[in-house]
């Protein structure tokens, strides 16, 4: 018997099959969502040479921020969401590159938990496809996240030295590596997910064994 010739598991009840079904098509719904939204924004900043970019900064709070009765006793801004035009083509690349990186690292995501479903669906779960997928997707979702991140980065360090940024003190960017950690505690979660599956088909194999 093959790693995935594994005897389903009893049939789903029927309100337990609805919800599978509907966890499906929402999953479904979300890949698409996440692809067609990605190409849009890629394409969009591309053709209209428009970038929208989160450059880390650090300004004093305006003189109106505690009007009220509390008060505010220290405080900075730290981020600013601006769009930039005329930069150059290598700022423009990776920005490009990094947007496409994370685009594709997510929808992999959202494939590995549709084909989760798929074989719940089909009352399957304990086979090596799944563990393999989920590792394959956690490991590349890792990867893929400090990739793209980095080269995302990389690139506001650049947009912002075009924008005329010092890097002195003088002036309001603020040169500095700004990584998500979500993305990466989401590709550690897939990895153990996948070794629970590895787990759970070897104590299934045992289980059919004793009876």
């Amino acid at each position: 018997m093959s790693a995935d010739e594994v005897p389903a598991i009893a049939p789903w009840g029927k309100w337990d099959k609805a919800a599978l079904q509907g966890i499906f098509g929402l999953g479904a719904f979300l890949a698409a969502l996440t692809l067609i939204s990605g190409v849009i924004g890629i394409v969009s900043e591309l053709v209209a040479g428009q970038y929208l970019l989160t450059l880390p900064v650090s300004q004093p709070l305006p003189a109106g921020a505690d009007t009220g009765p509390a008060t505010i006793v220290e405080g900075t801004l730290d981020t600013a969401t601006v769009m930039v035009s005329d930069l150059s083509a290598a700022t423009a690349a990776l920005i490009t590159a990094g947007s496409v990186v994370m685009v594709l690292s997510n929808l992999l995501v959202s494939i590995a938990l549709l084909y989760l479903a798929w074989r719940l669906l089909r009352r399957e779960p304990f086979i090596r496809s799944l563990t393999w997928t989920f590792v394959a997707t956690g490991g590349v979702l890792l990867v893929g996240s400090v990739v793209g991140q980095t080269l995302i980065q990389i690139a506001n360090v650049q947009a912002m030295s075009e924008l005329g940024s010092e890097f002195d003190g003088s002036g309001i960017w603020v040169a500095m590596l700004q990584i998500d950690g979500a993305p990466l505690a989401l590709g550690f979660t897939l990895m153990l997910v996948g070794a629970a599956f590895e787990y759970a088909q070897k104590l299934s194999a045992e289980t059919r064994g004793l009876v």
